[in-house]
């Protein structure tokens, strides 16, 4: 027999699974026209270019294995003189089964793509007695495909009958899209795409949070949600929980896929007879043994027909000699900014030592948690740069599977091999009685020495500008906060409960912020607050700011802007301290308010000064004392009185000596000790102690005490 290379055209312009789609046009000729002509209107409209792709690699699948495209197929049905016979599935490689019945779609090509850590997808070209088909008929239903190997054995007739007992493959999945394509005939032309479970969540969208959970606990949870159990974990090293992560406005999908490739794990699906499984690892031991593919022989002969291959290229590209993350832990700002590195396990080549891939991450708090994501990412580097490349008809393979291959002249080609993807291609030819070789497949190897990471590919939503969300706390308080942090209620985040379960805590920018120094204000429950997001990720907030709303309002609203302050609120009571500035033209004023008490400390001097107007101490109800500890108390009115009153009290002035002065010099002068009372009054002097009083005076005059 005579084929076209396996994923590659007749000629050798193979090279991709695909091959050269321009070279396809050249070779296909009238045929490639007749999909031209059917589908050229749908090339220049909007979300309708994949469908001629899907197309064109269908019709190079028909083309490669038995010579003609599927379009020709149904255009030569549909020229057949005297009518054509009803076609059925009996007897063909590829069968369908649909929700409309057996027979009703008829199989002329498909094209299943197996992959890792990646939605498998299956295309399939159809045929149909029914002209009048609708999508609503078939959209989201189950259907299952299956690749009869009875039915290919027959085609192999020059094979041995010891291989009679393999059993065939079967891919199920959802409809995701069908339609019409071409003019209806005898029989009518239709195109279907099947994608497993995992692909509704890419039909969802969501925000919301998840706290202190592994990557496994997070997926099982959304996976149950939206109410699949067709998954499993094939887990070999310790889940450590996630403190905090956010799916942000972006389908359950790419969250879910980003966090499996953030968390190094594997992915694929295991298809069943009756269902296919997401299976979930950490590592080469997802990829299991195939049963009743232990080895695959190469060979370039027909012998490698049924379950060999004839094809294996191996790749290398230029590496990454290392890989150094680096991050800032607010906890320990002073330690080496987290820094972390990776070298390569499984490259060596020329220049690779002078390369490094710095960044800067979010990612991790912990040294630990640093040195394992920069290992993942080392890890799909090597992985990157090492492909083999290969076709053949070992139909079994699958990429949730390890297989060994044998029998390559090259030695170091023999070895186990992780599949990373396969593309099987199949067809039917309607034209015929006599099958030609229904089925090949093309694949991409890894050596299972070289552990296998996906690159974290999957974009992470980026949160630019900033947002607006609620303080929140245990219900009954005001307050709630760890010293310096805060936990928010996200305006996005449907599930949150608005008591401090839901979050974080998360730190709060201050005006000021030293070793010991600076100014804080702790935002309280209830109180809306103006967030950003460092580098623009979402698992990484800062309250930069707080805002007024309508049920939080601005203590001085109905000032006209004229007035600012600053307002607390007394901590489950009533009252407030307040420091308020009026800028009111003719009466501006400072205002400030103490709801208890007010301790002032001056480290040295202080002045208080008043330019015009009064100054009033008043106390409602306590004491005032006035206290020099050393140094003099000075009271002086320039121009005025003093007044002193004590109307119901006792005036006492203790000192260790009083002088007391009237008028000038001449005035009067009285001086005060322990022992003894001077009254000067000019030249003349009173003096008392506890023996005598003496007079000196010019002249004195002492009336008797009787008169």
């Amino acid at each position: 027999m005579s084929f076209a290379p396996n994923g590659g055209l007749p000629g050798g312009l193979g090279g991709s699974p695909l091959g050269s789609l321009s070279a396809l046009g050249g070779l296909i000729g009238p045929a490639a026209s007749t999909i031209a002509g059917n589908l050229g209107p749908l090339a220049g409209v909007a979300g309708h270019v994949d469908t001629v792709q899907r197309a064109l690699q269908l019709a190079q699948t028909g083309f490669s294995l038995m010579e003609k495209t599927p379009t020709a197929v149904a255009q030569a049905l549909n020229d057949a003189a005297g009518g054509v016979a009803r076609l059925t599935q009996l007897n063909r490689y590829a069968t369908i089964e649909t929700p409309l019945g057996p027979d009703v779609l008829l199989v002329s090509a498909a094209i299943v793509d197996e992959y890792v850590n990646r939605l498998p997808e299956i295309h399939l070209d159809l045929l149909s007695h029914r002209h009048s088909l609708t999508p609503e008929q078939l959209i989201g239903q189950p259907v299952r495909l299956k690749f009869d190997q009875q039915s290919r054995m027959l085609s192999l007739e020059r094979l041995t009958a010891s291989n009679a007992g393999d059993e065939s493959r079967y891919f199920d999945g959802y409809v995701s899209s069908f339609d019409r394509v071409g003019n209806p005939g005898k029989v009518t032309q239709y195109q279907m795409t099947v994608v497993p479970w995992f692909w509704f969540l890419t039909r969802s969208t969501d925000c919301r949070i998840f706290q202190n959970k592994t990557a496994q606990d997070i997926l099982r949870e959304i996976f149950q949600e939206h109410g699949f159990a067709d998954f499993s974990f094939d887990l070999h090293t310790e889940q450590k929980p996630l403190e905090y992560v956010v799916m942000y406005q972006e389908s359950y999908f790419n969250f879910c896929a980003r966090l499996m490739e953030q968390e190094g794990l594997v992915w694929t699906h295991r298809y069943e007879k009756d269902k296919h499984v997401l299976v979930i690892g950490d590592g080469n031991l997802v990829f299991r043994p195939i049963d009743g593919l232990a080895s695959m022989p190469f060979s370039s002969t027909e012998s490698s027909e049924l379950n060999g291959i004839d094809r294996l290229d191996e790749g290398r590209r230029f590496g990454v000699g290392k890989i150094t993350y680096q991050d800032f832990n607010h906890h320990q700002p002073s330690s080496p900014l987290m820094r972390v590195e990776a070298g390569p396990q499984h490259l060596d080549h020329a220049r690779l030592a002078t390369t490094e891939r710095f960044e800067h991450q979010s990612l991790y708090d912990h040294g630990d948690d640093g040195n394992r994501y920069a290992r993942y990412a080392m890890e799909a580097e090597e992985a990157i740069s090492h492909r083999y490349l290969g076709s053949g008809y070992a139909w079994k393979m699958t990429t949730s599977g390890q297989v060994k291959v044998v029998d390559h002249p090259v030695q170091t080609n023999n070895q186990d091999y992780a599949i990373l993807h396969v593309r099987h291609e199949a067809v039917n030819d309607y034209t015929q009685n006599a099958a030609q070789l229904p089925y090949r497949n093309s694949f991409v190897l890894l050596p299972m020495k070289i552990p296998f990471r996906a690159p974290r590919m999957t974009p992470k939503p980026v949160i630019h500008g900033t947002q607006s969300a609620i303080v929140v706390g245990p219900k009954g308080e005001q307050i709630h906060t760890n010293g310096s942090c805060v936990k928010l209620h996200f305006l996005w985040d449907r599930r949150g409960k608005r008591d401090g379960a839901d979050s974080m805590w998360i730190r709060v920018s201050q005006p000021w912020a030293g070793d010991g120094w600076g100014a804080a204000a702790i935002p309280r429950i209830g109180q809306e607050v103006i967030v950003a997001f460092n580098q623009g990720d979402p698992d990484n907030p800062v309250i930069v700011g707080r805002m007024f709303n309508g049920e939080q309002g601005n203590p001085y609203h109905g000032a006209a802007g004229q007035t600012m302050g600053i307002k607390s609120q007394t901590h489950k009571g009533e009252g407030s301290n307040e420091l308020l500035m009026s800028d009111v033209a003719g009466a501006q004023m400072l205002y400030m308010h103490a709801q208890k008490d007010m301790n002032v400390v001056v480290e040295d001097a202080q002045i208080n000064t008043v330019l015009k107007g009064d100054r009033t101490v008043q106390v409602g109800k306590g004491n005032q004392a006035t206290t020099v500890a050393v140094g003099n108390l000075t009271d002086v009115v320039s121009q005025g009185n003093t007044l002193h009153q004590t109307p119901q009290g006792v005036h006492t002035i203790e000192a260790k000596e009083l002088w007391i002065k009237i008028g000038g010099n001449g005035g009067t002068r009285i001086h005060m000790t322990a022992d003894a009372i001077d009254i000067y009054k000019g030249d003349s002097l009173i003096h008392l102690d506890t023996a005598n009083i003496s007079i000196q005076a010019s002249r004195t005059d002492i009336n008797p005490k009787n008169g």
